[in-house]
């Protein structure tokens, strides 16, 4: 494993949002790396961003994060990782009242300017660093968009529809987008529900208490429950067989530091901008981008249809995340059985691995992320 110097850094976008971002760089052996954007999930940041002042008075940033053992492993499988923070998270832009307002009433407006904003990210960093095209064979180079848990839902926004951008952005980005990894999506991620048919047990839900209870007690119980290793049955026929415990024996969260936690959290954004998510108005928003992207929504063609999707599945991860999962194989499968025209996927497993693998194996996730970029025609 070769050694890597993160960097950080803050890019001021054309409509005058800044996005901080934490980047491995470039692996230093390879010239068809691919670069994986990571986007991360509710409460948890994508980076520590704080000042220091130099000698010199020059300001700069640096950053620490849950997800930043991924940089670690990133050159090892011809990988670059650039890991952000999504807006209203520390050194990114706060969103505004207009903005807010759009989330508050579930307009779509609020989404699409995410994925405009995205492909600005893009376009500057192709600009900057003169990243590698797509291969041929599609297996090198490029980007790969990855959201964790939330943040897969400000992936998807990259791929809502052709219209989102200009047709010279949308035409150079298409040698450059490759894959988007859906990473451990929750179903409201998608926007999905249960069916009515299913009904699990009466069980503790620790985002139902944000706002309600101290923000210590609820970071503490919400990362205990997140955090924990649960034992879910390989092929469960209904959701309710899955494991609904408060928290586990072990959990991750039990590993983490005084100043592990503090640099983890942004409680004030994810009341913000993340709890009004799962509004109802919201979730339908989000629900009508998912079957776009998905392919599930006929009337409307695919962006980036060749970018196929890889499903990042630990086994052990919360009840939500793991039937999000089931269905989403199930839905996949069951349309092409039909003969419908959905985005081409794969599933793949990382073993015994909960909601933060990249912390407990770092290396793993990256080996089955690598083997989805690089090893696999998706099908």
């Amino acid at each position: 494993m070769s050694s890597i110097s993160v960097i950080s850094n803050t890019v001021h976008l054309p409509d005058g949002t800044d996005i901080f971002y934490t980047d491995s760089g470039p692996p230093p052996d390879f010239e068809d790396y691919t670069t994986i954007i990571i986007l991360h999930g509710m409460a948890f940041t994508g980076g520590e961003y704080h000042y220091l002042e130099s000698r010199v008075h020059d300001i700069y940033a640096i950053a620490t994060d849950n997800l930043k053992k991924l940089h670690t492993h990133a050159h090892t499988f011809n990988l670059r990782t650039v890991i952000w923070n999504r807006r209203d998270y520390a050194g990114s832009s706060k969103y505004t009242e207009d903005e807010l307002d759009d989330l508050k009433h579930g307009r779509g407006a609020f989404l699409d300017r995410l994925g405009v904003q995205l492909a600005q990210f893009l376009l500057w960093f192709i600009e900057q660093y003169n990243v590698p095209r797509v291969s041929a064979d599609r297996k090198t180079g490029g980007f790969a968009i990855m959201g964790w848990s939330l943040g897969n839902t400000t992936a998807l926004t990259l791929f809502s529809h052709r219209d989102l951008l200009s047709s010279q952005a949308y035409e150079v980005l298409e040698d450059y987008v490759k894959n988007l990894i859906i990473y451990d999506a929750t179903l409201f991620a998608f926007g999905w529900k249960l069916p009515p048919n299913e009904k699990p047990p009466i069980v503790y839900d620790p985002i139902s208490t944000f706002g309600i209870e101290p923000p210590e007690v609820v970071q503490r119980n919400f990362d205990e429950w997140v955090s924990s290793y649960y034992d879910h049955p390989r092929n469960p026929e209904s959701v309710s067989e899955l494991d609904f415990a408060k928290r586990t024996k072990y959990a991750t969260s039990d590993t983490w530091s005084a100043e592990d936690l503090k640099a983890f959290h942004d409680y004030d954004a994810c009341l913000r901008s993340d709890v009004p998510m799962f509004q109802p108005s919201m979730q339908s928003i989000i629900r009508e981008l998912s079957d776009r992207v998905l392919g599930l929504d006929d009337t409307s063609p695919m962006a980036f249809p060749n970018c196929p999707i890889i499903y990042l599945r630990p086994t052990r991860t919360t009840w939500r995340c793991y039937w999000f999962g089931i269905q989403a194989e199930h839905v996949h499968d069951e349309h092409r059985r039909d003969g419908k025209n959905t985005r081409a996927a794969i599933f793949l497993s990382i073993e015994g691995g909960n909601h933060f693998a990249h912390w407990d194996m770092p290396q793993k996730v990256m080996e089955v992320v690598a083997f989805g970029i690089h090893g696999v025609s998706a099908v």
